[in-house]
């Protein structure tokens, strides 16, 4: 029978935040599939990996091949839930094949950090895609959450958000969450336009 093949959501990046449940599948696993930078921090010695690049397919074929004869876990960042490669293997095995175990996001890690309650919170992303909900999610008054990317950053959604007449809100960024170098701004949206700081891959809450 072929093996089931392990789906880890790692959290948002340092190893404390991984489950206990993901760490234990991960340290069984014989091949790794999943990006360098999370290969570079979860790969044991010893365990095969492949990097997961811009060719998702590529990928599967690799899992494919491998998953019948080995134990084959595929990290994702955060939770296999949340824009995830997990729901593209959903697609491409039968469901009795995957095993996803969650992890923790990174929005889940910035109201923690904030230390406010999400339950409301309206989550979009506008990492590696475009979004143009936002503007009216935040005019509705709806507190709301966005990944961001380096076109896509802080500092141009909040530009973007007064240009189309949004009041001054609060904001809050979280950038490198989870990792030593890890920074939280707060100030409202005019403060953020103007601030000079670069921020990258981030998580931006309007309306704390």
């Amino acid at each position: 029978m072929a093996n089931i093949i392990k789906v880890i959501g790692v959290g948002p990046g340092s190893p404390d935040y991984i489950t206990a449940a993901g760490a234990a599948a991960l340290q069984r696993a014989d091949v790794l599939v999943g990006s360098r930078r999370l290969l570079r921090e979860f790969a044991r010695p010893g365990q095969e990996v492949y990097p997961l690049g811009s060719d998702l397919d590529e990928a599967v074929q690799f899992i494919e091949r491998w998953y019948e004869e080995k134990q084959v876990a595929v990290l994702v960042s955060g939770d296999t839930g949340f824009y995830s490669f997990a729901s593209c293997l959903a697609g491409k095995f039968p469901g009795d094949r995957l095993e996803f175990i969650p992890g923790i996001s990174s929005v889940q890690l910035m109201f923690a950090r904030l230390k406010a309650p999400w339950q409301d919170a309206v989550v979009l992303s506008c990492h590696g895609r475009e979004d143009n909900r936002l503007p009216g999610v935040v005019q509705a008054g709806l507190l709301a959450a966005v990944l961001t990317d380096p076109k896509n950053n802080p500092q141009c959604l909040a530009d973007e958000l007064l240009a189309g007449g949004c009041p001054d809100l609060p904001v809050s960024v979280g950038c490198n969450l989870s990792y030593p170098d890890e920074v939280i701004f707060r100030g409202t949206l005019s403060s953020l336009k103007e601030c000079k700081e670069k921020f990258l891959n981030c998580v931006v809450v309007i309306g704390v």
